[in-house]
């Protein structure tokens, strides 16, 4: 009896594991509810799908080959309704695919074929619409983007290697490429008649996508001009003191780095500045310089003084109108967004959409983006300990000091010269506009320190092509 029914158990046994292997598997046919929509972006397409309803139906895969072999594979589940599909730089049509379901146990459907059309991606897109030009000391590379991108560009020139001495291509600057575009203004170490220059792109994925090289571009060579031969005016209210040395005519002193007001303290004058401010009220105000004919702009400079560690007197110092000027922090007086405009009308009454924008800077305000900027190095007090401080130096060591200023590196615009060749464009007027300055305080941030809107620099230096 016993033997029976261990018999009877075991073919019952063997018999419901029969009928387990037959259903098991999923077996569901790939239809949607709605058909598939391939859309082509920048860099591969979009599957937009509707999952039919259907409780066994976990999710949909797509698997295809991308554009260098890879196998990639996407999943979408009923949490979403479109899939990314990447993997691709130039464009592509009709690129195969298989789409199959799956369950929760991840088992799949039998795969449907579908195809999809890609367009370029922005690193094959960039060749497009991009130009190289020349800049001054160097080369200008100037692009527009697609909606979507994504990549790097690497930009190169052929010099001379300066390890070896042999001729090799110099890697000047590696970028994300941004969203609308960029200018990317790359100055060089070393002089050349001419210049070659090599622009390739890179994928995030690592993939070199395209190179193209821009031989020949001539270069541009910078004068230096006399205060003499411009004029210069401020259309707002400029600071005169006798007593603490401020007025126009320090702009010129060629005291760059502030040796003499390091001198002037040494023989017990502790503000005896010599340097130039304006306010209150800068901000939106045109400090403009005449070129007294039409001439090519190259740069436009306003010097800082180097770290000295001035102590600027603020609230209940005693010194009323240096608590106005600089409220206690140098810095909080120098430009953090300014714009420089290049114009041949009237330039205290021409409207700024009718100028040429020749260069622009909008650093944030925040002392972590000062650190950081063209005013780093600075006179303060509470500036990175990795910047020389010219503290205990004689006025001698800090005319030699490295010069803090804000370079205004023009764009440069390429026009028929009348002669069958090319120029830049040239204007007779060059002004700019500040519009912000940094903050004060230590810590990452600061607080604005500025209500009154004052402006300082040291110097101004106006650069054109040279003849």
């Amino acid at each position: 009896m016993m033997r029976k029914l261990l018999f009877l158990t075991i073919a019952f046994v063997g018999l419901w594991a029969c009928q387990d292997d037959d259903e098991s598997g999923f077996d569901v046919p790939v239809e949607f509810r709605k058909a598939l929509e391939f859309q082509p972006i920048a860099g591969g397409a979009t599957m937009k799908y509707y999952l039919p309803s259907n409780k066994d139906i976990y999710g949909v895969k797509v698997r295809y080959a991308d554009e260098y072999g890879y196998a990639m594979e996407k999943t979408g589940t009923y949490l979403d309704d479109t899939l990314l599909l990447t993997g691709f730089n130039a464009p592509q049509t009709s690129v195969p695919a298989q789409v199959c379901f799956f369950n929760e146990r991840m088992e799949e459907t039998d795969a449907i074929d579908v195809a999809f059309d890609t367009e370029a991606s922005a690193p094959w897109a960039f060749f497009d619409r991009v130009s190289v030009m020349p800049f001054w000391n160097g080369f200008s590379v100037r692009y527009t983007s697609p909606d979507v991108v994504s990549g790097l560009v690497h930009v190169f020139y052929l010099g001379t290697n300066p390890r070896t001495g042999e001729p090799d291509s110099i890697l000047m600057l590696t970028s994300p490429i941004m969203e609308g575009g960029d200018t990317l203004n790359i100055q060089m170490q070393q002089r050349q008649e001419a210049t070659t220059v090599i622009v390739r792109t890179e994928d995030f994925r690592g993939n070199r996508v395209k190179q193209e090289i821009f031989p020949d571009l001539a270069a541009l060579y910078i004068d230096t001009l006399k205060s003499s031969d411009f004029d210069y005016h401020f259309t707002g209210t400029e600071v005169e003191s006798d007593e603490y040395l401020i007025g126009e005519q320090y702009l010129y002193d060629g005291d760059k780095n502030g040796q003499q007001l390091k001198a002037n303290a040494l023989n017990g004058n502790r503000f005896g500045l010599c340097t130039y401010v304006t306010g209150p009220n800068s901000f939106g105000e045109r400090y403009i310089i005449d070129l007294r004919e039409p001439r090519v702009p190259a740069t436009v400079r306003i010097y800082a003084n180097v770290k000295l560690e001035t102590s600027y007197p603020d609230a209940g110092s005693g010194y009323s109108l240096m608590e106005t000027l600089f409220g206690g922090w140098y810095c909080s007086r120098l430009p953090s967004k300014l714009r420089l405009y290049g114009t041949n009308e009237d330039p205290e009454t021409v409207e700024l959409e009718d100028c040429a924008v020749l260069f622009t800077l909008n650093d944030e305000p925040e002392l972590s983006y000062w650190k950081q900027s063209w005013a780093a190095r600075c006179d303060a007090i509470y500036s990175s300990t990795s910047f020389i401080s010219y503290k205990e130096a004689s006025p001698e060591v800090v005319a030699e000091a490295e010069p803090v200023y804000l370079d205004m590196l023009c764009n440069y615009e390429e026009v028929d010269d009348g002669q069958g060749g090319v120029t830049g464009q040239s204007y007779r007027y060059l002004f700019f506009v500040i519009e912000d300055t940094y903050y004060g305080s230590t810590g990452n941030y600061g607080y604005e320190v500025n209500e009154g809107e004052y402006i300082t620099f040291s110097e101004l230096e106006v650069c054109v092509q040279a003849k």
